[in-house]
């Protein structure tokens, strides 16, 4: 994303971004389209929406204001949020420590979100991330209960039909032609091509079939390791990572800990 804003606006990223991973899925999807049921259809069209469209926009413009390190340190409230949703949505039981586990994860949070120095440090576009990382929760829940055993590939490529072509759509109705054209798009497309292929369509192939086979918190434990290769890419993009927010990190994992301690 961050090699994508050289040339083309944070919309046009996210749209670029659904759209490929649509073109890339739709033809896994057309032989088997028949296996959908008409109801799963209305499941899928909420995957698509909080498992991979709205919080593409959303990472993209948070992209254009916080570094690459603090957008992924945030990605680690996911397991909590998974949490919270389970116990307000989907009748997940729960017990002491998880709760003492939600209060630390979101202390560490608040840490990343509000830098020192007061008010000023306050960073609005974070809680763009935030909201982000609640509908990956949100749907972690809705696939582990209601998508059970459909193949993980129909699930990604039936929830991209969704959002893909609306994005094409959108996308065309820009000046993204005319940006081709900029020095550097080439460089700037390929970086979209790239997390479209491997970060949104292979990953979210691979989270889906996460999400069945050991439910929906463990799948979310994935973001135990997101902080640290987030805070390794931003160091070798000559990002400054401080010391407070690694702080917050580690407060949010052992938060993340206790959530996922068995009773």
């Amino acid at each position: 994303m961050k090699k994508g804003l050289v040339v083309f606006s944070a919309t046009q990223i996210a749209a670029l971004r659904m759209g490929l991973a649509w073109v890339v899925t739709l033809p896994f999807l057309l032989p088997r389209f028949r296996e959908i049921k008409n109801k799963e259809w209305l499941i899928l069209l909420s995957v698509g929406l909080f498992g991979n469209g709205i919080p593409a926009f959303l990472f993209a413009y948070a992209q254009t204001k916080l570094d690459s390190s603090l957008t992924g340190m945030l990605n680690s409230l996911v397991p909590i949020l998974t949490m919270v949703f389970g116990l307000l949505l989907f009748g997940l039981r729960t017990w002491t420590l998880q709760v003492i586990g939600l209060v630390i994860g979101f202390i560490g949070a608040l840490m990343l979100i509000v830098m020192p120095g007061g008010i000023s440090g306050f960073q609005p576009e974070a809680l763009l991330v935030v909201f982000a990382s609640a509908c990956y929760a949100f749907n972690l829940n809705m696939v582990r209960k209601f998508l059970p055993t459909m193949p993980s590939m129909l699930i990604t490529s039936g929830s991209f039909l969704w959002v893909g072509p609306l994005c094409i759509i959108y996308l065309f109705s820009t000046d993204f032609l005319q940006r081709l054209d900029y020095e550097h798009a080439l460089q700037s497309f390929s970086a979209i091509a790239i997390l479209a292929i491997v970060g949104t369509t292979l990953a979210v192939l691979m989270f889906n079939r996460l999400i069945q086979s050991g439910g929906a918190l463990f799948a979310s434990m994935v973001t135990y390791i997101v902080p640290v290769v987030a805070i390794l890419w931003g160091v070798l993009d000559g990002e400054q990572v401080s010391g407070w927010s690694v702080l917050g990190v580690l407060i949010i994992l052992a938060g993340v800990h206790l959530v996922q301690k068995p009773q």
